[in-house]
């Protein structure tokens, strides 16, 4: 079957076909069909209001600290997140980089993050190549957290040996993306706290999408990061700018910080044209957060917060074909529906893809995807249960 982490509410999708094809009809051209883009919350396009910002900021050489747009950024960004200061760099794989460079500084120190982790899987193993350091990663509950018992077994153990590395730095990920946008519980970020400050460790949090969970437990961001030593922030998935993220800790932290990212390459220069529409999403990201999350509950009952996981079981082949079915369109759902839809999903694992609502989808597109889906189920069940396989109209030369 197939269902939404948080219950989609439909039963079996058989699919077939190889790769994702390109959306064809058949017989004489037609407009092209309405495409609703889930695959991620970074295919954003700049707003007018980011367009308007950006050709009106003023700006300077950052890297002697002389734009004055990327310094209001920075200070507007400390303050929400409860920091002393923060840092403007390209990207939030750039600043969980420096956050691990900054706080393990003796090569062959541990970093213990999850095992599912963007930093961990996505990010490729910056922290070893780059930073010398070792990383051990953790099973991650269905919730995004850890066991803490184990973690803190984990902990002792490495404390108690001269064999093992020594763990220096703990990663925790806010939204947890492979969880299904799971917010971590504030109880939980204080415990973690606690257990780090017994051992001597640090904590960082990678926040790429720190302003959803806040938004989704309807605290202030220095809520969460009150609990954390550094945390990334990501201006480039439901903020909707194209680019840019910040790095928050101490002021001693972000001065060590500026030099790692001068090693990294990640001086921008003029860079308050990226900052200007940082800003604006920053400024707007209640309303525009809130409108994504109830976008993706109309999509899957009981989501937290933009990220739907669908998971595929049964006479499903792969979630790369369920992909094809939904981005195909055919005359048959023309005819049906009366509406041409493609609808674009992300393959996130042997067993589900992924769906993330952003700025850029509307609640009639959410209600368009969702109708898709069910098209595309109650054809491939028709088909199984004449003892057909399944193909897309693509893959049946259409």
């Amino acid at each position: 079957m197939l269902a939404a982490r948080g219950a989609l509410r439909r039963g079996r999708l058989p699919a077939a076909g190889v790769g994702v094809g390109s959306v064809r009809l058949r017989g004489p051209p037609r407009l092209p069909p309405h495409v609703v883009d889930l695959r991620s919350d970074t295919v954003t396009r700049p707003c007018a209001a980011m367009r308007r910002a950006m050709a009106r900021a003023a700006v300077g050489d950052d890297d002697y600290g002389e734009d004055p747009t990327v310094n209001e950024l920075q200070c507007l960004a400390a303050g929400i997140l409860g920091m002393e200061e923060t840092l403007f760099v390209p990207t939030a794989t750039m600043a969980n980089l420096i956050a691990v460079m900054c706080h393990c500084q003796r090569r062959g120190a541990q970093l213990l993050l999850g095992r599912d982790s963007h930093l961990h899987v996505y990010e490729h193993g910056g922290a070893a190549q780059v930073a010398g350091v070792h990383s051990q990663a953790l099973p991650d509950l269905p919730d995004g957290t850890f066991d803490l018992e184990l973690l803190e077994l984990t902990i002792r153990e490495a404390h108690g040996s001269r064999y093992h590395p020594r763990p220096e730095l703990l990663c925790l990920e806010n939204t947890h993306n492979s969880a299904g946008g799971r917010a971590l519980p504030l109880a939980y970020l204080q415990q973690v706290r606690g257990l780090a400050d017994r051992y001597g460790l640090r904590v960082h949090m990678d926040g790429a999408r720190l302003m959803n969970a806040a938004v989704a437990q309807n605290v202030e961001p220095a809520r969460i990061t009150q609990h954390c030593d550094s945390v990334s922030l990501c201006f480039s998935k439901g903020l909707g700018a194209p680019a840019g993220a910040v790095l928050a800790g101490r002021r001693e932290f972000i001065a060590e910080a500026w030099r790692m990212r001068k090693m990294l390459g990640g001086g921008m220069r003029q860079a308050g044209v990226l900052a200007a529409m940082a800003r604006v999403g920053l400024e707007h990201m209640g309303v525009t957060l809130r409108r994504d999350h109830d976008n993706a509950r109309r999509f899957a009952e009981a989501v937290e917060t933009n990220i739907v996981m669908v998971n595929i079981s049964g006479s499903c082949s792969s979630p790369a074909e369920l992909c094809e079915h939904l981005q195909a369109v055919s005359e048959e759902e023309l005819a049906e529906t009366g509406h041409a839809v493609s609808v674009l999903l992300f393959p996130w694992s042997a067993h589900a893809v992924r769906a993330v609502w952003h700025r850029n989808v509307s609640a009639h597109d959410t209600e368009l995807a969702k109708n898709k889906l069910e098209f595309v189920a109650r054809k491939c069940r028709e088909k199984l249960a004449l003892g057909l396989r399944p193909t897309p109209p693509n893959a049946e030369g259409a």
